[in-house]
Parts: structure tokens; C-alpha cells; sequence
């Protein structure tokens, strides 16, 4: 662990339609080497709960116990993670009104904590739910139950009960350290309300091993987010987190640095120079908690981890000097990777070369969304035809059609003179993938350029007809490794 106690824990973000991404991310070595102290390695796929569950297989443990074992050998802490609730697929429980259901949950973070001993903690969420790999093992959304036996308990009084029975069983009695992830979806859970956060974790007894994770962004990881206000709220020890590559931003495809945000805050959103690490920390900061690969649902696309790399060395240097200067973050790390130095101002224009290609101003003065501040018009590695139609008909309602299109015809312009800066460049070992990612970003910017002014022109649109306009022009002008949502 680092001098200032501070944990740098590193998540791989596996995909639910994927599988395993290939990644240099998952040897404990080199993430030991750039100094993180921690890993997890049973995440929200796999879990780690349903070995312990009736109907698993002998020796279902052993797997988790070499993971374990090799990371700890390379010097890293190792964390667990499940989903709460996670249970036997042939059991009735389900409903956080019964006490079967939390006493089934409660037996099974015991037994995998006494198999798996040590272990640095646990790591549980709730709020998004995905699918066990395992046949014996079902995973139930306790915010979603509305049957009669738990018509008394609101979404507050559950999520109390979770920071309840974990501290006591995860900390009290297993003597491990607990973190809860309070990431859940849309406007209106704990993550992105601070009063609902505050009151959920006002059940907390003060055992300092529980901890509590949250995004920086108050929402997704999208651009046009502020920085994330319970961030510096009281309570139990905080974690920050931090994407690398962003689903929603081209997943490692389009240089993507965040190192002016993550230290500054966000500059569309009027607050740079005010928020960011650098001026709003967790009065106590336990850490970081950072993807360098992964989120979202798309597979592997990106031929270099390059641009991950770039902002993990920027989220690790920010978590040992909040304060430092992000400039000079960016400067050593090209200098580690041996890129040449008039390549610097290309990558700290990055963040409004994503800004353009990805976001339409004009849907902002319509709209002026938090959540989907885009409407997901183009989300990891598809085009959405039933926002792209939503887009087009209000746009041409609303009389701003021209408006948009000079904003496509402004980012193919961005993107071409980005593209020329790149290949100008003095040669070095990632020149390749340097000029490839910038002329992806002029393809992408030119192709859509060309699609909106076709969606405007059909107007008006239903999501069927955007879908057809979408699959012709992959068909006539394909865009790999792209692909139009079903």
C-alpha cells in the first residue's frame, strides 16, 4: 500500500454480452507495477456468493483461491464482489420483506469469507442486476419487489438494511473490510441524490471498515455531468471511481484524456477551477476505485490499451497528489511511454475532439438532459435508432435542423485537423495506433455527418424507418466495428 494509506483498487468492467475481455489488466504484476495496491477478482459477473450457495460443485472455490493466491503474490490486496441479492436458483427467497432472504445472504458472505480468508474484503451492490453464469445461482433486485410481504419497506429502509447487515456480518463479525457500490440507474436512486444517500447512510455505526464507493460523475460516465456533489459528503470512508475508457466515448478507440476533469472538474459544465479532485475530496478518502478496461456492453475493439493507459497513470498520480498539476501528469507519462513531445497539445485537445463527435449542442438547448444528456443517440459500439429518430423529429420540430447540421459538418472538420496534427508527428513505437485512432475519429465524424443530414431529410421518423436509413448506410458505407442497436 502506498504511503498516504489511500487504496487504489483495480476493477476490470467485464461485458454481460461478452464475457471476458482480453486484457494485460488482469496480471496482478503489472498492476502492482503501476502502483496499484489492491484488485478485484471476482467481479459483478462471475460474483463470488454463489460457490458458497446450495447446488455448487465440490471444489468451487478453488478457482477463486488461485486467483486470490496470484495476486497476493504479486504484492496486490484482494477484493471480492457479488450482487445483493445473490441465492440458491431453487430457493423461494427473494423479497427483502422475508428474513430468509438476508439470513441466506448473510450465510453465504460467511462461508466465502471463511474459504477464502484472506481476502482484504468484500465488495456488494445493488441497483443493477445482471445474470448469474452459474445455473445454480439466481441474483434478485431488492428495489424492484413489490409484492405484499415488502409493500412496508421503501427503497430507503432496504437500502438501510444492506448497510446494516453488512457492516455487522462483513465487518463485525468476519473482521473484513466491506465496500458498498452505490452506483444505481437513473436520477432518482442514492447515487445521484445526496439527501437519499444521506439518509440510507445515516444507518451506518461507525465501524471504519465499511466503506461506500461512488462515481465522480453524478450520473453516468458521461461528459456534461458535474462533479459528483456527495463526493465530499460525511459518513463512512469514500471511494472515488473512475472510468479509463469510456463506454460511452469510443471504449478506447479515440484518444480520451480526462486528466483536466478528473483533477479540475468539468469545463462544459461551467466548473473547472472549482471542483475535481483538486478542489472537492471525501473528507475521508479511502481511495480510488478505477476501471482501467472495460464498462458497458460491447466487446473488445481498441488494438492498443494505450489510451487506458494514459488515464490510469493519470487517475494513480491524482490519488497520490490530488493537487498536482494534470499537464505535467500528461508529460510524464509520455515521456515513460516514449511519445514524442509535440504530440502533447494533440492529446489535451482530445476531450473537445470527444465532446464533438459524440454530443450535439443543439439536443442540449432542446433538452438540456442529466441523464442521456446525448439521448444515447450512439452508446459503446452501436447507433440507437429510436434516438437518432427522437433527434431528428424534435430538432426539425423545433426548427434547428441547420443547427445541426453545422455541428456534424464542425466535428468532421475537428476530426480532420486532429487526423493531419497526427500524422505529422515524429515517428515512435505507438505512431500506428496513433494515426489509426485519429483516423477513425475523422471516419466516424464523416459518416455521421452524412447520416444526420439523411435522418433530417426523412423526418419524420420512426424508429423503424431510422433503423432502415442506418442499416442501408452500414451496408453502403460499413463502419467497423459499429453496428445498429436491435
Amino acid at each position: 500500500m502506498a504511503d498516504d494509506g489511500r487504496l487504489r483498487i483495480a476493477y476490470v468492467h467485464d461485458s454481460p454480452l461478452h464475457g471476458i475481455l482480453p486484457t494485460s489488466y488482469r496480471d496482478p504484476k503489472k498492476l502492482f507495477e503501476l502502483g496499484f495496491t489492491d484488485v478485484v477478482v471476482a467481479d459483478q459477473m462471475s460474483g463470488c456468493l454463489g460457490a458458497a450457495l446450495e447446488g455448487a460443485p465440490e471444489n468451487s472455490f478453488s478457482e477463486l483461491n488461485a486467483k486470490v493466491q496470484q495476486a497476493k503474490d504479486a504484492g496486490l490486496a484482494v477484493w471480492l464482489m457479488d450482487d445483493i441479492f445473490t441465492l440458491p436458483r431453487n430457493c423461494d427467497a427473494g423479497c427483502p420483506g422475508r428474513d430468509d432472504t438476508w439470513e441466506i445472504t448473510a450465510q453465504a458472505i460467511r462461508d466465502t469469507l471463511e474459504e477464502i480468508p484472506e481476502v482484504r474484503g468484500l465488495v456488494m451492490r445493488f441497483g443493477e442486476t445482471f445474470d448469474s453464469p452459474d445455473d445454480w445461482v439466481k441474483r434478485v433486485d431488492m428495489l424492484q419487489c413489490d409484492c405484499i410481504g415488502c409493500a412496508s419497506l421503501d427503497g430507503i429502509e432496504r437500502r438501510r438494511k444492506v448497510v446494516e447487515m453488512l457492516e455487522n456480518v462483513v465487518c463485525r463479525e468476519m473482521g473484513k473490510r466491506c465496500i458498498l457500490r452505490l452506483w444505481d440507474i437513473g436520477e432518482s436512486g442514492i447515487h445521484a441524490d445526496r439527501f437519499l444517500q444521506g439518509k440510507v447512510l445515516s444507518k451506518w455505526s461507525g465501524d471504519p471498515r465499511f466503506m461506500v464507493s461512488v462515481k465522480h460523475t453524478i450520473t453516468d460516465y458521461w461528459r456534461h455531468q458535474s462533479w459528483n456533489p456527495s463526493i465530499a459528503d460525511p459518513g463512512p470512508p469514500r471511494l472515488v471511481e473512475f472510468q479509463c475508457e469510456r463506454e460511452y466515448e469510443f471504449i478506447g478507440m479515440v484518444p480520451n484524456w480526462q486528466g483536466p476533469e478528473w483533477s479540475q472538474g468539468a469545463n462544459e459544465c461551467g466548473e473547472f477551477g472549482t471542483r475535481g479532485l483538486s478542489n472537492v475530496r471525501p473528507e475521508d478518502w479511502a481511495g480510488m476505485w478505477i476501471i482501467p478496461l472495460g464498462g458497458g456492453w460491447s466487446s473488445r475493439h481498441a488494438t492498443s490499451e494505450l489510451w487506458a493507459d494514459m488515464n490510469v497513470h493519470t487517475a494513480l498520480s491524482l490519488c497520490s497528489n490530488p493537487e498536482r498539476n494534470p499537464d505535467e501528469i500528461l508529460a510524464e507519462w509520455m515521456q515513460i511511454r516514449g511519445l514524442p513531445d509535440e504530440a502533447r497539445s494533440l492529446f489535451v485537445k482530445s476531450p473537445d475532439l470527444i465532446l464533438r463527435l459524440r454530443y450535439l449542442d443543439v439536443w442540449r438547448l432542446i433538452k438540456n438532459q442529466r441523464w442521456m444528456p446525448a439521448e444515447n443517440w450512439f452508446r459503446d459500439d452501436n447507433f440507437v435508432p429510436g434516438a437518432c429518430a427522437k433527434i431528428a423529429n424534435e430538432v426539425s420540430k423545433q426548427k434547428m435542423r441547420d443547427l445541426l447540421r453545422s455541428e456534424r459538418l464542425l466535428a468532421t472538420a475537428m476530426a480532420r485537423t486532429h487526423l493531419q496534427e497526427a500524422e505529422a508527428l515524429p515517428l515512435c513505437e505507438y505512431s500506428d495506433f496513433i494515426v489509426s485512432s485519429y483516423r477513425w475519429a475523422l471516419q466516424f465524424a464523416e459518416w455521421t455527418e452524412i447520416t444526420w443530414n439523411h435522418l433530417l431529410d426523412a423526418v419524420p421518423l420512426t424508429r423503424d424507418a431510422a433503423k432502415q436509413i442506418l442499416l442501408r448506410r452500414m451496408e453502403l458505407d460499413p463502419l467497423p466495428p459499429l453496428s445498429v442497436m436491435d
